[in-house]
Order: C-alpha cells, then sequence, then structure tokens
C-alpha cells in the first residue's frame, strides 16, 4: 500500500501511536478506552479491533454521528489510509491507535463500549497451545466486561479453525449467548468480507450480545 502519512495536524486529530512497552510499565498515562478518556464526551462508543484501513469504522461513524468510533491496529499504512477518509470526510467522531490492542485491555472499563468488532483477523497456527487460548478467553473476556446491557460483539473470519476455536471459547467455556449472525450483521461489511464472499470463500460468523 502507497499512501502519504498525515501532515502534524491531521495525525494530531485522529491518529495515536501506543507504545506496547509504555502500556505494560506506565498504563496509568494513557487514556480509558471510552468515550469520556478518548472523546471527552458520554456518546455510545464502537471499538474495531483491527480495523485496517477502517472501512467499517470510518462507514459508521458517517452514519452515526451521535456516536464515537475507534479504530485500532498494529500496521502503519493502513491506518494512513483510515485517517485520510475521516479526514477528507471532516468525522469529527472517530480516532484511531496504532498498537497491540492485546496490551490496552486492562484500560477498557466495565460497561462503557456499545459495540466491538473483531473481523477477520490473520489466523494463526496456535490453536492447540494453552496460552494462546487463555489470550483468546482474556480478551473475549475483557470485551464482554467492557460492553453495556445488550451491547454486541462481532466476529468472522474466513478460517473455519479459527472460527470454531473462538466460538468454543465464548460458548464452551465462557458460557456467552451466541445470536444467529445471519439477523445480526445484516448491514455489516468489510473490504475483506467482500472480497473472499467473491471467491467463494464460506465466511463464518458469529455474534455475542451482553
Amino acid at each position: 500500500m502507497h499512501i502519504d502519512p498525515p501532515n502534524e495536524e491531521v495525525a494530531a486529530k485522529y491518529l495515536w501511536y501506543w507504545s506496547s512497552e509504555k502500556l505494560r510499565h506506565e498504563p496509568q498515562k494513557f487514556p480509558s478506552l471510552t468515550s469520556l478518556g478518548l472523546f471527552g464526551n458520554d456518546f455510545p462508543l464502537e471499538i474495531d479491533f483491527g480495523c485496517g484501513t477502517g472501512v467499517l469504522a470510518c462507514s459508521r461513524a458517517q452514519q452515526f454521528s451521535q456516536e464515537n468510533f475507534l479504530g485500532i491496529d498494529k500496521s502503519q499504512k493502513p491506518l494512513f489510509y483510515a485517517v485520510q477518509t475521516a479526514n477528507a470526510e471532516k468525522l469529527e467522531n472517530i480516532k484511531f491507535i496504532r498498537g497491540d490492542f492485546e496490551v490496552m485491555l486492562g484500560l477498557l472499563q466495565p460497561q462503557t463500549v456499545k459495540t466491538v468488532f473483531y473481523l477477520f483477523p490473520n489466523p494463526p497456527n496456535d490453536y492447540h497451545k494453552d496460552r494462546a487460548n487463555g489470550r483468546r478467553k482474556i480478551f473475549l473476556q475483557s470485551i464482554y466486561n467492557a460492553l453495556v446491557a445488550g451491547g454486541r460483539f462481532f466476529f468472522a473470519s474466513d478460517s473455519n479453525l479459527l472460527f470454531q476455536n473462538m466460538k468454543a471459547i465464548a460458548k464452551t467455556e465462557l458460557g456467552y449467548k451466541i445470536l444467529d449472525m445471519e439477523i445480526a450483521d445484516a448491514d455489516i461489511s468489510t473490504r475483506y468480507r467482500k472480497i473472499w464472499e467473491a471467491q467463494g470463500r464460506d465466511v463464518k460468523s458469529f455474534v455475542v450480545e451482553k
């Protein structure tokens, strides 16, 4: 992806760089992952973990001006694209963080997030490892704790192994209520979902509601 970085003014408005080392050793120096901490208001908050180019987050920020949106990703250039889109659309209700979201989970606060997306992450090869599955369980538990009553967590993957792994942790180990995805995600679309479906790949997904 060839894209220029945003200028200093635009970057200051939309993009943060959060060091994993500082997050581990000085978490108190970072704002909470809440509307109050990030935007200074009490609007409902949606978080897109692994947001990539921000297609979903920016689209929803355009649709729902009275809600806040946060996109988090490790990759720099896709975030430059996301920031470019947000700036071009003059969005005031969206921000992005470049960093490792697993290290940020402690910044989530109970009952403060309306919706969470974790869509089409790169499938790993460590499903058989207890430590890796332990991290996934912590992630899913942290998300659930942060959701408001009635809040939802959306997960999707073109990898059947990852889908089954995540669903088993959510449903069997954590006992979460799994909704019918065909109804729940009728208006949820991403760049990768369109690509995979156009290629005939079997996209699997589930929704957890608190």
